[in-house]
C-alpha cells in the first residue's frame, strides 16, 4: 500500500505463541533522521490519545530487509541513507483500523507468518517477561 509516494507497506506478521502483539514492517522513502516512529499508533475510542498503542523496539533494516543496521535511538547513525526499512512490534493491532504515521493513514494486511529472513536477524522480548520468544 504506497501513500504519497513515501510510504509502503511490506508485511504484518505473527510473533510464534503471542496473539496480541505483530510485527509491522515498512519502506519509507526518506532519512531515518525524517521519521517520527513515535507517531506510528491506531486510533481506539475507548482511550485517551496518549495511551494508543504505538510502535516500539524499532529495528532499521538494509535496503533487502536482511540485517538489521540500526535500533531504536539510532537515526542519526543512520542520516547518511535517503531510505527507512524499518520492522517494529506493535500490541492489539486492529486490522479494521488504518495504522495512523506522520504520511498519513495506512491500511494495514492480515498477519501472516514472519519470513524466515526476519526470523534471523529480531527477536521479540515480551514486555511482561524476559523471555525470547519468535
Amino acid at each position: 500500500m504506497e501513500i504519497k509516494d513515501s510510504v509502503n507497506l511490506i508485511g504484518v506478521y505473527q510473533i510464534n505463541k503471542m496473539a496480541d502483539v505483530h510485527l509491522i514492517e515498512m519502506m519509507i522513502n526518506q532519512s531515518p533522521i525524517e521519521v517520527d516512529v513515535s507517531s506510528f499508533t491506531q486510533k481506539n475510542d475507548e482511550l485517551s490519545e496518549d495511551e494508543w498503542q504505538t510502535a516500539y523496539d524499532e529495528h532499521y533494516l538494509n535496503k533487502d530487509g536482511e540485517e538489521v543496521i540500526g535500533r531504536f535511538g539510532d537515526q542519526h547513525s543512520l542520516s547518511k541513507f535517503n531510505f527507512t526499512r524499518i520492522a517494529f512490534f506493535m500490541y492489539f493491532v486492529d486490522f479494521n483500523k488504518p495504522l495512523l504515521t506522520q504520511y498519513g493513514e495506512v491500511l494495514l494486511e492480515k498477519p501472516i507468518y514472519m519470513p524466515e529472513r526476519l526470523l534471523k536477524i529480531i527477536d521479540f522480548i515480551p514486555i511482561s517477561n524476559n523471555r525470547l520468544l519468535r
